[in-house]
């Protein structure tokens, strides 16, 4: 009976401790830190929301402590997550944007840190923004970022991917290394636009960011049930949170980027501390996101970097209520992306400053919803914060150099704008009085993706009589030309956004479009003047040239100086092939092509286009019919429009006498495509084929549709159709 007592005082006592005790620090603690990308607060019960049911992080939440108030130091992905990692404000660990900023070799980041204390680091993120190549990913054993992303002219498709593909990787590795100390980093981009949560959520919240986030509530479940399982829960310190919020079209703003009002910078923050300890707790203290590294730190007993300018503590400081701080956030997007001006807040208990050309004060604890600017009402609290903020400001570093293909990502990610180049000191717009410009510069690019060209272009116009600084509009102007077969004007668009802005991606625009139409010597300028701020992309636009000037050694030259700068080499490898080709080393083309297959793993992505086109081009040549018409459809399959692939199937369908298919192929590429250079593709296999009726009737069509096309008119005038009016 005694015995009974005893074990029966035992279980009393250890579930009194339970959520009272703090375990000392310790180095073999499993760490776990998940990000759900663009979650508000305020859309969860945790915080008190009843449009969702979040069953899932309830759960975690009643293990956990809650902070009623933690905030962002930037509301987009790649900078916020920055500060996260390095426990940094942005000026001091120089990631200010999701583009155009690397994190430098120089700054510690706490994978490398708890590496060092000997941990293993394992990460899997949902986002094209989070790439290996931003620098984020240092320090990681294992990093998780197969997103297949999708070029400029489709709407959004895989530059993110589903939070249950990541999650299964994250758990693949923590199955693999649960033996040892680990940290886990999982990364997830529901409720990021676009807002599709799968069924039964979508029907089921009217409000589709809502369906998102109870989507996600389950892929948090998932893990957390895992994590259970495999008995890692209790032991683990677990951190829940958001890297920023969402505007929902409070402010004018829909998404996030530009303002850094309440909504987009107050974030959940969930803290399972291992067994549970102080579980329930609540704290009401303004916490900030920098405060998430030394709170590692503290927790595995890892010795914090020597060097860095670092203001975050320790989360659990808060618990008896700690001292109250201000917090400072800042966007620069819309100075980089537009030329308007940055923003800058310091919130200091109920007080949110924001400084701006029309500087902002509210009270968050009688106007949450941040409505009237009391700034005349209380300008006592507004000249100590506007005095307090002067020191977190420093002039910035310009955005580096943005290839074209990850502008055009971020664009399909809802991030328009690329750069605009703006002086030290300079006086910009307040953003708030230039809404209406931003959503004209995202509607001009939905028309562009959706085909809707003359739209487009009108919008596009208009918006750069007053907004001539920004090369994304000029680039934008230059795709539209391009796209209708306005080739020349394309190019005097990319030439007079130059006289405007010095930007690398317009002078690839005006090599690519020169080279196009057959001007080589201006392609050539124009690419090596960009060699020195896009040097992958002006070298394969060098390499084109020489191959079609018939300097096939110089050709490839330029491929291999390509690739060796490519942060893709499938580009390069593809050019190489085709030189390869070219020489009649079938077998060399072929080992070059297969290299980029092999490294492509079955993901094809956009910056593939061309890929099996080629290789089925190369298997045909080597009689290898069966495995080339294999290739063509995988191309056709992926890219609907690509002509190159149709041309090469219907020819080889033609040798197999095989032609109510090639019929059909034509009106499919009509169909799918209904471009000039769909209708020339057409027109000129047709006549390859001995076909001139059919070559003639759809050079015909193609004129109907495509009247002032000069390739078109040129096809025309050579087999003998008509020129319209």
């Amino acid at each position: 009976m005694r015995r009974i007592f005893l074990l029966a005082f035992i279980l009393l006592t250890a579930a009194a401790c339970r959520g009272r005790f703090v375990s000392a620090p310790s180095n073999k603690t499993p760490v776990i830190l998940i990000s759900i990308d663009t979650l508000r607060s305020d859309h969860l019960p945790a915080y008190g929301y009843k449009g969702v049911a979040t069953p899932n992080i309830d759960a975690l939440r009643a293990d956990s402590i809650l902070y009623e108030r933690a905030y962002s130091h930037v509301p987009l992905t790649l900078p916020s997550h920055t500060s996260i990692l390095t426990g940094m404000l942005p000026a001091d660990n120089g990631v200010h944007d999701n583009i155009g900023f690397t994190v430098s070799k120089s700054t510690p980041m706490i994978q490398e840190l708890l590496k060092q204390n000997g941990y293993v680091t394992g990460a899997a993120v949902s986002a094209f923004v989070l790439r290996k190549e931003t620098g984020i990913s240092r320090g990681f054993d294992f990093y998780d970022d197969e997103v297949e992303p999708l070029g400029d002219d489709r709407m959004i498709g895989r530059v993110q991917r589903d939070g249950n593909i990541t999650r299964a990787a994250l758990e693949k590795w923590i199955d693999a290394n649960s033996d040892k100390p680990f940290f886990a980093f999982l990364h997830l981009y529901e409720p990021h636009t676009p807002y599709t949560p799968p069924e039964p959520y979508y029907s089921r919240y009217p409000l589709h960011y809502d369906g998102e986030i109870a989507y996600v509530d389950s892929i948090v479940g998932s893990f957390i049930a895992g994590l259970k399982q495999k008995g890692i829960y209790d032991k683990a310190l677990i951190i829940l949170l958001s890297d920023h919020g969402e505007g929902l079209g409070e402010h004018g703003e829909d998404e996030h980027a530009i303002f850094v009002y309440r909504e987009v910078l107050q974030v959940p923050l969930i803290v399972k501390l291992p067994h549970e300890a102080k579980a329930g707790a609540t704290v009401n203290t303004p916490v900030e996101l920098v405060d998430i590294f030394p709170t590692i730190l503290d927790r595995t007993a890892t010795a914090a970097p020597k060097s860095g300018h670092r203001v975050g503590q320790s989360l659990l400081t808060f618990l008896d209520g700690g001292p109250q701080r201000p917090i400072y956030s800042e966007s620069y997007y819309a100075r980089y992306h537009f030329g308007w001006s940055d923003l800058h807040s310091l919130i200091d208990g109920n007080d949110h400053y924001i400084k701006a050309p029309q500087p902002e004060l509210y009270d968050l604890a009688s106007d949450p919803k941040e409505l009237h600017n009391s700034l005349q009402e209380n300008r006592r609290a507004y000249v100590r914060l506007r005095d307090a903020i002067e020191p977190y400001i420093r002039e910035t570093a310009a955005p580096s150099a943005v290839d074209p293909e990850e502008a055009a990502k971020l664009a399909a990610l809802g991030y328009v704008g690329s750069t605009a180049q703006t002086k030290p000191g300079q006086v910009l717009p307040d953003p708030k009085a230039s809404m209406g410009t931003y959503h004209d510069i995202r509607q001009a690019f939905t028309w562009y993706r959706n085909g809707k060209e003359d739209d487009a272009l009108r919008l596009t116009n208009q918006l750069l009589t007053s907004n001539a600084q920004m090369s994304d509009l000029w680039d934008l102007k230059f795709k539209i030309l391009d796209k209708v077969g306005r080739k020349r004007e394309a190019i005097d668009a990319a030439k007079e956004g130059l006289r405007q802005v010095n930007e690398g991606a317009l002078l690839l625009d005006v090599a690519k479009g020169a080279l196009d139409i057959g001007d080589l010597d201006d392609a050539q300028k124009h690419a090596e003047l960009a060699i020195a701020s896009l040097p992958s992309k002006a070298h394969e636009i060098l390499a084109y040239v020489w191959a079609k000037r018939g300097n096939i050694a110089r050709a490839e030259e330029e491929a291999k100086l390509s690739l060796k700068n490519a942060n893709d080499p499938t580009p390069p490898l593809m050019q190489l092939a085709t030189i390869e080709k070219d020489r009649g080393n079938l077998q060399q083309a072929l080992g070059y092509l297969d290299r980029a297959v092999q490294r492509e793993g079955g993901d094809i992505t956009k910056s593939h286009e061309g890929l099996h086109a080629l290789r089925g081009d190369v298997l045909a040549r080597l009689g290898r019919n069966a495995e080339a018409e294999k290739e063509f459809r995988t191309e056709i399959e992926h890219f609907p429009a690509s002509t190159s692939a149709y041309s090469s199937l219907i020819l080889l369908l033609g040798s197999e006498q095989r032609f109510d298919e090639g019929t059909k192929l034509v009106f499919d590429l009509i169909k799918a495509a209904p471009t000039a250079k769909s209708y020339l593709t057409v027109s000129e296999t047709l006549k390859a084929m001995g076909d001139d009726r059919g070559a003639m009737y759809w050079a015909y069509q193609g004129l109907q549709k495509y009247p002032h096309d000069s390739d078109l008119r040129a096809l025309a005038r050579k087999i003998g159709v008509p020129m319209p009016g």
